[in-house]
């Protein structure tokens, strides 16, 4: 069984409220940004950098499988859509699906 023995700081961002998936933290900001943190693996769950999506919120909460839930200020409910490509690969060409999961801009819906 796993047991902590000291804290680990985190730069980058002041949070106000963290909230966690089976495999990524989102943090808002003071401000109500949002933020998400990439790079988290097994071998490092620390994660490697911060990135902040658009949006400004008053509340967040996340399911396991890693659905995105907010409160807008306004009191309005947005569900975080996102969009993830395959990585292709051609003997031929290389890499031909360059962009990644994390390059593409996602969107928040309002519910």
């Amino acid at each position: 069984m796993p047991v902590g023995t000291a804290w680990e700081h985190i730069p980058g961002l002041q949070a106000s409220q963290l909230v966690l998936s089976l495999r990524t933290a989102w943090v808002r900001l003071y401000n109500g940004a949002v933020a998400r943190r990439y790079g988290i693996t097994e071998k490092n769950p620390a994660g490697d950098y911060w990135k902040k999506i658009p949006g400004l919120f008053s509340w967040l909460a996340v399911t396991p499988m890693d659905e995105l839930w907010a409160v807008a200020p306004t009191g309005a409910l947005n569900q975080r859509l996102t969009k993830t490509l395959q990585n292709n690969r051609s003997k031929n060409h290389g890499n031909v699906g360059s962009l990644s999961g994390e390059e593409l801009e996602e969107e928040w819906e309002v519910i």
